[in-house]
């Protein structure tokens, strides 16, 4: 459904009610076209709950035990990095 909008004196474009507190990402595109995605703020001391994230961190966190840290031959290292 395409609807026309008219920008305010203000600068504004009124969405309606049904938008009314909605958080938008604002797109726009190189030839002036903007383009409104409705997005989902997730306050950050709560991005943890969110399941994607979640899974996210538990396989890097066993990553991790998979693969414990090592010290590092600086000297093999210069010498693969060609410095002396």
């Amino acid at each position: 459904m395409h609807n026309i909008k008219t920008v305010g004196k203000s600068g504004q474009i009124s969405l309606g009610k049904a938008m009314a507190g909605m958080g938008f990402i604002i797109q726009e595109l190189p030839g002036g076209d903007i383009v409104l995605k409705r997005a989902v703020v997730v306050p950050m001391n709560e991005r943890l709950l969110d399941p994607a994230v979640h899974a996210e961190l538990e396989a890097a966190r066993e990553w991790r035990r998979s693969n414990p840290a090592k010290a590092t031959d600086l000297t093999a290292l210069g010498s693969k990095l060609g410095i002396k």
